[in-house]
């Protein structure tokens, strides 16, 4: 009886082992981080669906690919084995050399824009797929064809490499960005897997369809071929939408600081007598403007008061990374909402020597037109090129480079409402920009910052490279 007893507990044992193990609770504890959905952001799962479609359909529309380049190999080598084999080895070789060399110039763009990056990433990837697909049509330059695929299929996979840590990183909750990424590569193999497996079964029927087999059926392939690629590309922008980036680039600190200036009335000629801008906010006329009398406590009431509106009006205005991630461009080129340009750090030398840029250059060097010394320089380029310049100084912190953007879009947002193309306007612009950054920055600074955006995470410059050390621009 107690043998009989042990076998029946080790049956049930196992069964309630198989049931755990085959459960929808493990099947979330495998390709789902724990704690899931509370220690990640709502907009997880889709992104996982969508990135799940993306995984299978690369895997699909890369063994079609890479069955068209295998027969291309045997035609254009002559079916030679040893040089079938050097030719895929070069071929490799040429490709990482691409993929090193494309990594070093975007640098660190993988951070400040890693949903474009990642975007550019899946449309190599498919470029280089359908590169290889056609390769059979000239098997002779198969050496240049596939090195060329290849070089895009590095670049594409260090894309995304280098992008996933930021992007996963943004579903964090709980300081779990490691469980994060390690389940994203779960996800990934299973996706991966699956995709494979259908691409095996849609290559073997490929091979029924032509009645010769040494006859690629490449027009079947190709059909075949691009519905997953479409697929692949499609899913790629859907699941980027779910990605609210926090830190702050040239196009998201725009879109923040033009829905703050586009509601106030700098540069306005009429604003005193236009009831139309009653409702418009200047943030340095409502400061200032308070605080000119004796400092009585009446006035340092008033004060406080203003201020209180003014933060109330930011928060209206300031929108949140979520916001700004549904109405950000990473497909396109980007479009400044601001009409007059900005260029930020460029080479100095470029408006050193005579004429009015050099004059506008000496100007901002000395901070001329500033209220008070900054540690950034901001030249006004009047000229055709209708831009204004901004350089930072080797020791910028990063509440300089706020205000310096700041001060540089509240003048151009000036420039666009003033009418006049002297140096006197544009200088006039610079430094009542410049009353309004030093006035309201701090506050914006802090509304943006409860709004949930990353002040410590700042991509408005390429580096140091170009900062400037006056004692070396003495000279100019």
């Amino acid at each position: 009886m107690s043998g009989s007893t042990k076998i029946d507990s080790t049956e049930e044992e196992q069964a309630l082992i198989s049931k755990l193990l085959l459960s929808p609770q493990m099947a979330l504890a495998v390709f789902l981080p724990k704690g899931y959905p509370e220690t990640v952001t709502p907009n997880y799962w889709q992104f996982a669906k969508w990135q799940f479609l993306h995984n299978v359909t690369g895997s699909v529309s890369a063994v079609i690919s890479t069955q068209s380049l295998l027969f291309a190999m045997g035609l254009g080598a002559g079916s030679i084995p040893m040089a079938a084999a050097l030719n895929w080895i070069i071929k490799d070789g040429l490709g990482q050399l691409g993929g090193v060399v494309y990594a070093s110039f975007v640098s660190d763009k993988f951070d400040s824009e890693p949903k474009r990056y990642r975007f550019q990433a899946t449309v190599a990837m498919q470029g280089a797929n359908i590169l290889e697909l056609l390769t059979p049509l000239w098997p002779g330059y198969f050496l240049i064809i596939a090195s060329i695929s290849n070089i895009g299929k590095n670049m594409a996979w260090l894309a995304s490499s280098a992008t996933r840590a930021q992007m996963n990183k943004t579903f964090a909750l709980r300081d779990n960005l490691g469980d994060i990424t390690g389940k994203s590569g779960s996800q990934a193999t299973a996706a991966g897997l699956v995709g494979t497996g259908l691409g095996v079964i849609i290559a073997a029927l490929m091979s029924h369809v032509s009645e010769d087999p040494a006859v690629l059926p490449l027009v079947p392939m190709c059909l075949t071929f691009m519905p997953f690629a479409f697929l692949n590309i499609y899913s790629n922008y859907r699941s980027s939408h779910y990605v609210t980036t926090s830190s702050l680039n040239v196009s998201r600190i725009e879109t923040v600081f033009h829905n703050i200036l586009k509601e106030m009335d700098l540069g306005r000629s009429d604003t005193s007598s236009s009831s139309s801008n009653s409702s418009r906010i200047s943030i340095s006329n409502s400061i200032n403007g308070s605080g000119s009398g004796s400092g009585s406590g009446s006035d340092i009431s008033k004060e406080k008061q203003l201020s209180s509106q003014l933060q109330e009006r930011l928060e209206r205005l300031i929108p949140t990374p979520k916001h700004v991630a549904h109405e950000e461009v990473f497909v396109g080129p980007y479009h400044s909402p601001f009409k007059i340009g900005v260029e930020i750090e460029p080479i100095i030398s470029r408006y050193a020597g005579q004429g009015e840029r050099a004059w506008a250059l000496g100007q901002a060097l000395r901070q001329a037109h500033f209220v008070r010394t900054e540690r950034y320089y901001m030249m006004a380029d009047a000229t055709e090129s209708n831009k204004v310049v901004i350089w930072f100084d080797k020791k910028a912190q990063n509440s300089d480079l706020v205000q310096g953007f700041y001060h540089a879009c509240a003048a151009r947002k000036i420039l666009e409402r003033r009418r006049g193309d002297g140096p006197e306007v544009w200088e006039e612009a610079v430094r009542a920009a410049h009353e309004e950054a030093i006035a309201s920055v701090a506050t914006v600074s802090e509304v943006m910052s409860g709004k949930g955006w990353d002040m410590s995470s700042l991509f408005l410059t390429d580096g140091d490279r170009n900062r400037i050390q006056l004692d070396s621009l003495s000279s100019v």
